[in-house]
């Protein structure tokens, strides 16, 4: 409603300031109406000359331009005549008129919205043509407006008569508000028609209170003022009355007035009934001549009853609370101990300051515990494990504070790779959806970055991951770099034995180990004391030899090949002479040999040959050893193969079931954190890890990590990096958007976070809207709070200090039924008076240089109170008042709204009721001119 009435207000201002003043409203609006008619219809042109030529002619896109244009420019010509209409001196029926043909008009244009173009001319599309129809519905509203405007000579005469007169004076200053007094020359005939004249002294003696947006409204205002300020009822109070009247808003006030018409008090508060206020008035007149005086000199205790229970206050000397209790007793003496309790406690509590979080050290049954306290004191959480003693806590909590600068926050029910690091290795672990460790890595490694890549290997392969089992050994077929190669590895993934070379194809890789299995089970092993010398055929057909020495170790070669096995020998003997302890050997089937390498043992296979075929992938210390190797390699010789193009999980037995994430390349990259009784159960939990696995997030966590947990009620818990909890929330959230809000708030706010513990009693400050303080016990029962609020801590830490001063020598102040007190502001001193409840019941509107001065206006006021008659205001009334520098006088409606007052205030209350009774004799009959 207001932006309304600021809009309409503006319309006036520009027409004042750029046309004219306004005889009547309406010819602003038709003056603004016809600039938009104009505005409208300058539009339809422009739409039509940017489109003209540009569109071609019978295209739909013609036609809905053609009528925009209709359209908008019959809108802007119509309503441009219609405020032409109203700029005339028109008379009232010719308005209504009008707006007949404004309302036919625009109904001619809706027609021709509807009709166009589809109905329009006798070559329409659609066959109706409602064209004459349209044109005639819009001629005739044109029609009725066009005709007001042709009748106006007729109607209304010539309007010269509206036309100020030329050649008119200036108006002088106090005629247009510039100046408060002047003169005037009064010049006139006299009874025989000669000229004379008289010097007129002009004063202004009273001001409008509100100002009118137009001159008839300013006339009205004017006639109101002069029909009632006759009447207006000062001049009949012949003793003090209190005065009541009904506000513009319904509600009932009073006020004090003596017998000169000067107020002197009013209420303290509205009342929605006039029975409310006149038992005001009746306690006043009661209890206003003999309530005492309270009066407090630094500060005191007041004790109160309100609804049955006694509460207590520590007032200042401005009768401002200091300090109020936080709940009612029953008794006043109750009242009075808990305000000796607070005393007592409040000098030596320690100060918080609790902007946002603090950490309490809490002494319970068993043990000592900490935990996180709200700006409320609402318990948020609290850690899990007692404590000894204190400082047990503290450390606690102070090496926990150290850790909360990079925590990591986590989802129960949400799969989650845990990546953490123990001493200089990193590790991680896999927690599923039940919340449980369902894989982790077989071993750390030294950084972040390669502990991500495993685990990326590990949710990469999971999903498409075959399960198998080893019973003993199994062959496996493995690519690396784009060739085949195979190992025999045993159940624990010990490599019994691995190829030599690589081979093209998979198949390629099972021939050689069918090749291996086929010589290795003729095989015989080799063992001799001496070097020995070796005769055998190469793969080419071609006869070698050479000189291996007592540990299988190859001391020469033959330098060619021979076409035979007995060129070969006789190249052989030519050395032998050289070694006549070294026996000789010829390779007729394939053979295991043993070979010591810088002090570690090995086998080979050698085949009929001669040709290394399969060797031992492992050393070992002794002989002994590597011949047991070589035995389990034959004990499995005949055992299954399996090709490993990509990762497989591999279950195996030890007491109950486990499993391991294997990659082709025989890299194990994860584990199973559990065992199961059978492999039917183990195998059921993998595909339980396959979901879990291929959709987990991941998370790098420290010492300490947050996890949150809830559906319908969410919660959090603090975990260190073994998932043990450390802390856990004592209150519950409605969404995860919550808790989540409320774990960041409470990491950031947590290593400022103040660490106490209540010995006796705590003062806590807190921060809402602005801040305040409690004092609390060791049981968290509040025993007082702030009676004010304060903008900043450091004026909150003020108002302690202050009352820490001044509660030891409170003194104590009862409020009777009623009481007076003096109160001091800005302009100075006055008195009011308060109930039992300290409720304002009256108010003086005086305001004195000293509190002496106050005090002799109440010894005053109180002979007046019993003698002042009680009136009821049903009409325009006079009131005089005092200010700040000096009298004045007001004209009050029925609803006590001001009309008027004095333009200057007035040494006495006497001259001011001169002035007062010189407007209420002369005005009703005084002269209206207005001026620019």
């Amino acid at each position: 409603m207001s932006s309304i009435r600021n809009f309409n207000n503006t319309l006036f201002r520009l027409y004042e300031n750029y046309v004219g003043e306004q005889e009547s409203k309406k010819d602003v609006y038709g003056y603004w109406l016809f600039v938009l008619g104009f505005v409208v219809g300058l539009v339809a042109v422009v739409i039509y000359a940017v489109n003209y030529g540009a569109v071609e002619p019978g295209t739909p896109t013609e036609r809905f331009i053609s009528k925009v244009v209709g359209i908008v420019g019959s809108v802007g010509v119509t309503v441009m005549l219609f405020g032409l209409v109203l700029m005339l001196p028109v008379r009232r029926r010719a308005i209504y008129a009008s707006v007949v043909g404004l309302v036919i008009t625009f109904a001619g244009i809706a027609s021709f919205g509807i009709a166009y173009p589809y109905h329009w001319r006798l070559d329409s599309p659609a066959g109706d043509d409602y064209t004459l129809h349209v044109i005639a519905l819009y001629t005739i509203g044109i029609g009725i407006i066009a005709g007001v405007t042709a009748l106006i000579p007729v109607i209304t005469g010539r309007k010269g008569k509206y036309v100020a007169e030329e050649g008119a004076t200036e108006d002088p200053d106090i005629l247009t508000g510039d100046a408060l007094d002047g003169a005037q020359f009064a010049v006139f005939r006299d009874e025989n028609g000669d000229w004379k004249w008289h010097i007129l002294h002009l004063e202004a003696l009273a001001a409008s209170e509100e100002s009118a947006l137009t001159r008839p409204e300013a006339e009205e205002d004017i006639d109101i003022v002069k029909s009632q300020i006759g009447s207006a009822g000062l001049m009949e109070l012949t003793t003090s009355a209190f005065r009541l009247y009904e506000t513009l808003d319904g509600q009932w006030e009073w006020t004090l007035v003596r017998d000169d018409g000067s107020v002197v008090a009013r209420c303290g508060d509205a009342f929605d009934s006039r029975d409310g206020a006149e038992e005001s008035v009746s306690f006043l007149k009661d209890q206003g001549p003999v309530a005492g005086v309270i009066e407090i000199d630094d500060a005191a205790f007041n004790y109160y009853q309100s609804r049955d229970r006694w509460h207590w206050q520590l007032l200042d000397g401005d009768r401002e609370p200091l300090a109020v209790s936080p709940t009612g007793y029953s008794s006043k003496a109750d009242a009075k101990a808990g305000a000796s309790t607070f005393v007592d406690n409040f000098e030596d509590a320690r100060v918080l300051a609790m902007e946002h979080v603090a950490i309490e050290l809490v002494d319970e049954s068993d043990g000592w515990y900490w935990r996180f306290v709200g700006t409320d004191d609402e318990e948020i959480g609290r850690s899990e494990d007692a404590f000894d003693s204190r400082r047990d806590a503290e450390e606690a909590v102070e090496s926990l504070l150290e850790e909360f600068d990079d925590v990591a926050v986590t989802v129960s029910g949400e799969a989650t790779y845990e990546l953490y690091n123990v001493g200089q290795e990193w590790n991680w672990r896999l927690v599923g959806y039940d919340e449980q460790i369902v894989a982790r890595n077989p071993e750390g490694v030294d950084s972040y970055e390669e502990i991500e890549r495993t685990t990326d290997k590990f949710a990469t392969n999971v999903e498409d991951a075959d399960v198998f089992e080893i019973e003993g050994a199994l062959y496996e077929r493995y690519k690396v770099d784009d060739h085949w190669r195979w190992r025999l590895v045993d159940e624990d993934r010990d490599i019994v034995a691995a190829s030599t070379e690589p081979h093209e194809t998979a198949e390629d890789a099972a021939d050689a180990i069918e090749r291996m299995q086929n010589q290795a089970s003729e095989a015989e092993l080799i063992e001799f004391e001496n070097s020995a010398f070796q005769v055998y055929e190469a793969d080419t057909g071609e006869w070698r030899w050479r000189l291996i020495d007592e540990d299988g170790n190859v001391l020469a070669d033959s330098g060619a090949e021979h076409a035979s096995k007995g060129e070969a020998a006789e190249a052989m003997m030519t050395l032998k002479e050289q070694a006549p302890d070294a026996e000789l050997l010829e390779i007729e089937t394939a053979a295991f040999e043993l070979f010591v390498d810088d002090g570690e043992w090995g086998w080979r296979l050698i085949d009929d040959g001669g040709k290394l075929i399969a060797e031992d992938p492992n050393s070992h210390p002794n002989r002994q050893a590597a011949k047991q190797a070589m035995d389990q390699l034959v004990e499995n010789i005949d055992t299954e193969s399996r090709t490993m193009e990509r990762a497989a999980f591999q279950t195996y037995v030890d007491d109950e079931w486990f499993w391991r994430f294997v990659l082709p390349d025989g890299t194990v990259v994860a584990e199973s954190e559990e065992s199961a009784p059978t492999r039917n159960e183990i195998v059921d939990g993998i595909d339980r890890v396959r979901d879990a696995a291929a959709n987990a997030d991941r998370s790098r966590i420290g010492d300490l990590f947050v996890q949150l947990a809830g559906s319908d009620a969410w919660h959090w818990r603090l975990l260190d990096r073994d998932r043990s909890i450390v802390a856990a929330s004592e209150v519950s959230y409605d969404s995860r958007d919550a808790v989540e809000t409320a774990i960041n708030d409470l990491l950031a706010a947590a290593p400022d976070a103040p660490v106490f513990h209540v010995e006796n009693a705590l003062i806590r400050l807190t921060n809402g809207d602005g801040w305040t303080w409690d004092l609390v016990d060791q049981d968290r029962d509040v025993l007082a709070t702030s009676g004010t609020t304060v903008d900043d801590e450091s004026d909150a830490m003020d108002t302690v200090e202050e009352i820490r001063r001044r509660a030891p020598a409170a003194g104590q102040v009862d409020f009777d039924v009623a009481s007076f007190e003096f109160v001091s502001d800005d302009d100075g001193w006055t008195w009011r008076l308060i109930d039992e409840d300290g409720q304002v019941v009256a108010r003086c509107i005086e305001s004195f240089e000293t509190m002496d001065e106050a005090r002799t206006s109440l010894e005053s006021i109180r002979d007046v109170i019993p003698k002042a008659s009680i009136l009821e205001i049903d009409g325009v009334s006079f009131e005089l008042h005092y200010d700040d520098e000096g009298w004045i006088w007001q004209l009050v409606d029925e609803h006590g709204e001001p009309m008027s007052e004095s333009t200057k205030t007035y040494e006495s209350r006497t001259e001011a009721r001169d002035a007062m009774t010189n407007v209420k004799v002369h005005a009703p009959d005084g002269w209206v001119e207005f001026t620019e």
